[in-house]
């Protein structure tokens, strides 16, 4: 049995494989999640998903099966390339984010089969729940070569940016406010409320500018004005945060590349 789960704990955990590149299992499991990107692109198109109906719905089960066994496969090796012994350790070991995005690979999907397995009725809203096979997507991350250190940057600034998150929100909503006293009696239309007003605040804040609603007054194309410079900056604040954290990343590492190439007495290597 231990030999069974170290060879698991090797081929689907990327930190145990000891070979180059990634493990004939999980090239197995990267092609899969491209494949399921395909599928869902192609189902997409009502000529393809007329004629071969019969062939995207196999298809797609397979590779369900497949991440299902999958992630139950990586549960029961979890941590025994690391030598980790007790259920405690196992399953902390087990209990980390990119398990949590395994499981978003197949668990949605897999409610959304059984539900229409017991005949019950899909929901036309539910429908769209299919989408949520894209967040396969994000496992890739996990394989390609620098996906990792994105994602640990992502994770490691996630407070600033829900900060910036928050002031950008709270900008859409000033600037809706103000052009709903300034423009409403003259464009009851589209700045009859502060709720009607969003849609301009939002266009405005991210300078998209569709040019579908507009403030027709002096004051109105003033404030727009300044709220389009203020999104400028707002929108360029989490660009900031994650470059910065980047750059620190990059230093960080060459830092440590740096330290390996010195020898303890004080001697660079040659």
């Amino acid at each position: 049995m231990h030999r069974l789960r170290l060879w698991l704990d090797r081929q689907l955990v990327i930190d145990s494989w000891t070979g180059r590149g990634l493990s004939p299992v999980n090239w197995l499991i990267l092609m899969l999640i491209v494949l399921s990107a395909v599928l869902f692109t192609v189902g997409t198109e009502p000529t393809i998903a007329a004629r071969f109906p019969l062939l995207l719905e196999w298809t797609n089960l397979a590779v369900l099966v497949v991440f299902t066994v999958e992630f139950c496969l990586r549960i029961f090796s979890a941590g025994e390339a690391r030598g980790l012994k007790g259920v405690w350790k196992r399953s902390a070991y087990a209990g980390r984010l990119w398990l949590f995005i395994d499981f978003l690979a197949f668990g949605p999907e897999l409610l959304l089969m059984l539900i229409v397995a017991t005949g019950a009725e899909l929901p036309v809203a539910m429908e769209g729940l299919k989408a949520i096979r894209l967040l396969r997507l994000l496992k890739l991350a996990h394989f390609l070569p620098g996906g990792r250190l994105v994602t640990e940057v992502l994770v490691e600034v996630a407070p600033q940016l829900v900060v910036s998150l928050l002031a950008a929100l709270g900008l859409v909503y000033l600037a809706a406010v103000l052009i709903y006293y300034v423009e409403g009696s003259s464009d009851p239309e589209h700045f009859g409320s502060v709720i009607r007003s969003l849609w301009w605040s939002v266009v405005t804040l991210t300078t998209v500018g569709y040019g579908d609603v507009f403030p027709h007054s002096v004051i109105g194309k003033m404030l727009a004005g300044i709220i389009a410079i203020m999104g400028v900056g707002i929108i360029a604040l989490p660009s900031g945060i994650i470059a910065g954290a980047f750059m620190e990343r990059l230093q960080s590492e060459r830092a440590k590349q740096a330290g390996r190439r010195i020898r303890p007495h004080g001697e660079h290597e040659n």
